[in-house]
Formats: structure tokens, sequence, C-alpha cells
């Protein structure tokens, strides 16, 4: 997963819950912090992404 495509799933997680407040953890939050290009390769081949929602409402 490169940058963009990290873009794309915060996104999409923003639209579906209507929250906006998305903290990105694990692997994938390195890509927020550095271009594609200074990267190495492994950084850029997990396809998936974690997520939190730090306010969740009903306190589970």
């Amino acid at each position: 997963m490169n940058r963009e495509q990290l873009a794309h799933v915060v996104r999409a997680a923003a639209t579906i819950t209507g929250d906006g407040n998305i903290i990105v953890i694990g692997s994938q939050s390195v890509l927020g912090s550095y271009d594609d290009e200074d990267l190495p390769e492994e950084a850029t081949r997990s396809v998936e992404t974690d997520l939190v929602f730090p306010y969740d409402p009903s306190g589970s």
C-alpha cells in the first residue's frame, strides 16, 4: 500500500462511519510521515491498515 492508497482507506472509513477523527496505527502509520520514494519497498508491501477511532460514544 502506498500513501495515496492509505489516504483512500482513511477517507472511506471516515465516510462510512461519519467520524473523521481517525488514528492510523501499525506498520502503515509510517506512510503518513514519509514520501513513498523515501521508504524501502518492504514498507509498502502490506495491504492491511489498522485504524482507531479514539472517540467511541458508546464507551465500548
